[in-house]
């Protein structure tokens, strides 16, 4: 059965969409001290970055993010393992509640600039499914 185009490329706006909504909430915590939705943005974010460290565990557990092809090659475009692994343990800090409000913010600040990266990208890769090589960027770049 052929691959429908177009719902791959979906698959690039639902991971952009999770990584709206994770830096929207933590943009409100920042700028507004809500925690509303927090921590069930967190929870989902720990859950499915935690999910790729074992993959033998994602398909016991509800993942939000990282469950297709399309997901997994942004993640790796834009965030190197070290980066992955910071976010992880940032979002766990969150969660666990164990840290100052000022060290809180901060951490949010960082995933903050981590998951807008993760969104551009996404957003990104729906615009231009497939990879584009460097020369071929650098010439788009020069035209106007």
């Amino acid at each position: 059965m052929p691959i429908d185009p177009l719902q791959t490329r979906s698959q690039y706006l639902s991971l952009a969409l999770f990584a709206q909504k994770t830096v929207s909430t933590l943009i409100e915590y920042v700028d507004e001290n809500r925690t509303d939705s927090m921590a069930a943005i967190v929870q989902d974010a720990l859950g499915s970055l935690k999910g790729l460290e074992d993959l033998s565990s994602l398909t016991q557990k509800r993942a939000v993010a990282f469950t297709s092809y399309e997901h997994l090659r942004t993640l790796e475009q834009v965030w190197s393992v070290e980066e992955r692994s910071q976010a992880i343990s940032m979002l766990d800090q969150l969660a666990s509640g164990d840290l100052e409000s000022d060290d809180k913010k901060n951490q949010a600040g960082r995933l903050i600039d981590l998951f807008g990266r993760l969104q551009n990208q996404a957003l990104w890769n729906f615009e231009q499914p497939k990879p584009v090589s460097a020369q071929v960027l650098q010439q788009l770049c020069q035209t106007k």
